[in-house]
C-alpha cells in the first residue's frame, strides 16, 4: 500500500513539472510562430533562422542567425531554374526520371544582413525537434499589405492541402521537405523549394516527344517506344517571403506558404 501510494505522488510531481513546451501559454508560442509583418511605420518583417542543436548554444544561434540573413537576401532577389524529365519505355522496367533544381543568389554577402537583424535572446529563441530557432526582424524598404487568414500552430493549414493561387496580389507557391536526418535540413528544404514552387507556377515550358526504335534480328524484329516528358522552368523573384510555416507533427515533414511580388 505505501509502494502504490508514492507511486502516486511521483507522478503527481511529474504532472506538474511538465517539459519546457508545456509550460508556454499558446497565445506566446503562436506569436513566436506568426510571421505576419509588423509595425508597418518601420516596414519590419519577420525572418525566423534555422540551426541544428550544438553543445556551444550560443553557436546554434549564430548559425540560426545566419540562415535569418539567407532568407533576407532570397527577399532582395533569389533565381531559379528547375528541369524535371521523366522517360517511359515500352519495357516493364523502363523508367527514368530526373529532376534538376538550382538557386541563384547572394551567397558571397549575404551575411552583410546579420548585422541588422534585431532578435532579443531572452524571448526570440525557441527549441523544437532538435533544431533552434530565432526570431528576427528586419527592417525593409517597404512594407508587404498581406490579407492571409493564419492558422493556429498545431492545427494543419487549409493551405497544405489547397493552395491558394494568389494572396493579396502576390505570386504564391507552397514548398513541401520530406523528413530529413536533421529537422533544420528539412526547414530549409522546404522554403527552398517554395522558390521552385513559384518560378514553376508563373513561367514553364513543356516538351513531350515519342522515340521509336526497331531491333532487327537474323528471323524477327522488334519495335521499342520511349515517351518521354520534360519540364523547365527558370526565373528571378523578389520580394520572396515565407508568410506561414507548418511542421507535421507525425512524420516531421515541413511545408512553407511564401509570396512573391509580380
Amino acid at each position: 500500500m505505501l509502494r502504490y501510494g508514492v507511486l502516486v505522488c511521483s507522478f503527481f510531481l511529474f504532472s506538474c513539472a511538465g517539459s519546457p513546451d508545456s509550460q508556454v501559454s499558446p497565445r506566446v508560442d503562436w506569436d513566436f510562430w506568426n510571421l505576419s509583418p509588423v509595425n508597418a511605420e518601420k516596414n519590419e518583417l519577420i525572418f525566423i533562422g534555422v540551426a541544428g542543436v550544438r553543445m556551444n548554444h550560443q553557436e546554434a544561434i549564430d548559425l540560426a542567425l545566419e540562415d535569418a540573413a539567407r532568407r533576407v537576401a532570397f527577399f532582395q532577389a533569389v533565381g531559379g531554374e528547375v528541369l524535371q524529365r521523366v522517360e517511359i519505355g515500352s519495357g516493364f522496367f523502363d523508367y527514368r526520371s530526373e529532376n534538376q533544381a538550382t538557386l541563384h543568389y547572394d551567397e558571397e554577402g549575404y551575411q552583410k544582413y546579420r548585422e541588422v537583424l534585431v532578435f532579443d535572446p531572452e524571448q526570440d529563441v525557441r527549441i523544437e525537434h532538435h533544431a533552434v530557432f530565432v526570431r528576427t526582424r528586419y527592417q525593409a524598404s517597404q512594407s508587404l499589405l498581406i490579407k492571409h487568414q493564419y492558422a493556429t500552430k498545431h492545427k494543419r493549414p487549409q493551405w497544405v492541402d489547397n493552395p491558394p493561387k494568389q494572396i493579396s496580389d502576390f505570386w504564391v507557391g507552397v514548398g513541401f521537405a520530406g523528413p530529413r536526418l536533421y529537422h533544420k535540413d528539412t526547414v530549409i528544404a522546404s522554403y527552398e523549394n517554395a522558390v521552385f514552387s513559384i518560378i514553376t507556377s508563373i513561367s514553364n515550358t513543356v516538351s513531350a516527344k515519342v522515340e521509336t526504335t526497331q531491333n532487327s534480328g537474323e528471323i524477327f524484329s522488334s519495335f521499342s517506344a520511349i515517351n518521354s516528358q520534360e519540364v523547365s522552368a527558370s526565373g528571378t523573384l523578389r520580394g520572396f517571403y515565407v508568410i506561414e510555416t507548418w511542421t507535421d507533427p507525425a512524420t516531421k515533414a515541413v511545408w512553407s506558404l511564401a509570396i512573391a511580388e509580380r
